[in-house]
């Protein structure tokens, strides 16, 4: 049996967490959830996603700055990052940080559902 893609979610909104956990859970996701960058790095240390979904507008440590840090971390450096966030510049945003994609704020369950299916498809094909 093969093991659930893990996704980890860092956004200060309880809200968003709540929602996503429920749906890409049924989805057949394990979540990990994380309020700002700090505890996203402390998340990474812990468990290596399959894909990380990142906002940027956090306290403690906003999004540019998890990015920043996490491109340092060997064991983490590869791992895809969808930027999600209401920000008007996610476009310049997302490249500035290196993103491997963007989904703005509302987002379209649907769209997000995809992109996260075809990182988890490829998930193995880097060792």
């Amino acid at each position: 049996m093969e093991d659930k893609p893990t996704v980890l979610i860092v956004d200060d909104d309880p809200g968003v967490h709540e929602m996503l956990t429920d749906v890409l859970s049924d989805e057949g996701y394990d979540v990990v959830a994380a309020l700002n960058g700090r505890e996203g790095l402390e998340r990474l240390h812990e468990r290596r996603p399959d894909v990380i979904l990142l906002d940027l507008m956090m306290p403690v440590m906003d999004g540019w700055r998890f990015r920043e840090e996490m491109r340092h971390l060997e064991s983490a450096r590869d791992i895809p990052v969808v930027v999600l966030s209401a920000t008007h510049s996610i476009v310049d945003a997302a490249r500035q940080i290196k993103a491997d994609g963007y989904i703005a704020k509302p987002f379209d369950l649907d769209q997000l559902l995809a992109k996260l299916a075809a990182y988890a498809a490829h998930r193995h094909d880097v060792i």
